[in-house]
């Protein structure tokens, strides 16, 4: 079975174990630290992946760092079943996953939106407003800016981004004034 595939059932099973939706983002916290802590040290990835060692001791090994993140207990079970299916190398993919499905599983959307200037608060609500009326979740907005844009917005949400920036608009009235002059001209 793919990798991803499997983790995303550990993903799906532990979204099924936690009641209460606003534990999700406690968990995902908790789940990427230890993820963290796995991937960043080679000793503990080496000892929690050994078959070969005792279940039991690696059971009070990952314990520590689940108390050490103040992870719920959910997670604390889930670790250790990754520990008795020898499948301790999947957390970080599985952290991963259930990372990417917060959102959907919140009905909430992350919008990035890039602006030439800070948007006014007053300007970010009403933009938030609008972003959730047309997506019907809600949203959590990330503003950048970025002051090569000229003027106007560039949205980036769902992995699509709508260019609404005075730059991109005054480059398509070139290439339109281009195209009208050397139908005119004959070049």
């Amino acid at each position: 079975m793919r990798t991803s595939l499997l983790a995303d059932r550990y993903a799906e099973a532990l979204r099924e174990a936690i009641a209460e939706p606003g534990q999700l983002e406690h968990a995902a916290a908790s789940l990427n630290a230890l993820s963290a802590v796995y991937s960043g040290d080679h000793s503990l990835r080496h000892v929690l992946g050994n078959s070969a060692l005792d279940i039991a001791g690696r059971k009070q090994i990952i314990d520590t760092a689940v108390q050490a993140v103040d992870a719920p207990v959910v997670i604390a079970r889930l670790m250790h079943t990754l520990i008795e299916r020898n499948r301790m190398a999947l957390l970080p993919t599985i952290a991963a996953r259930f990372e990417s499905h917060i959102d959907e599983w919140l009905h909430r959307v992350e919008v990035t939106i890039v602006t030439a200037i800070a948007l006014t608060p007053e300007l970010e609500t009403r933009l938030v407003q609008s972003l959730e009326k047309f997506t019907g979740k809600t949203v959590r907005m990330k503003n950048k800016v970025d002051p090569n844009i000229v003027g106007g917005l560039i949205v980036y949400m769902w992995g699509v981004f709508f260019d609404f920036s005075l730059r991109t608009r005054l480059g398509r009235l070139k290439q339109k004034l281009l195209a009208e002059e050397s139908l005119t001209y004959g070049n």
